[in-house]
């Protein structure tokens, strides 16, 4: 079974990350991309939704001129 987290940055919605089995064996997050802006991101493993959320605000950050921000859930 999968587990999934809505991934949100100042109330806009980005992504799922998702439960995966890494590579290693372990377990990692992916991030599926929702937002047009995150499209680069579509597919990237995380260690936890955390990261995912971070690394998104960054991007969308990136591409909208405006300061990261957001919650972890």
């Amino acid at each position: 079974m999968h587990t999934s987290r809505p991934i949100d940055v100042q109330g806009r919605f980005l992504g799922v990350a998702v439960t995966h089995v890494a590579d290693h064996g372990g377990l990692a997050w992916r991030f599926v991309a929702t937002d047009p802006l995150l499209e680069d991101l579509d597919g990237a493993t995380f260690p936890s939704p955390a990261e995912a959320q971070r690394v998104a605000g960054l991007v969308l950050a990136r591409s909208t001129g405006r300061p990261a921000g957001g919650t972890a859930r």
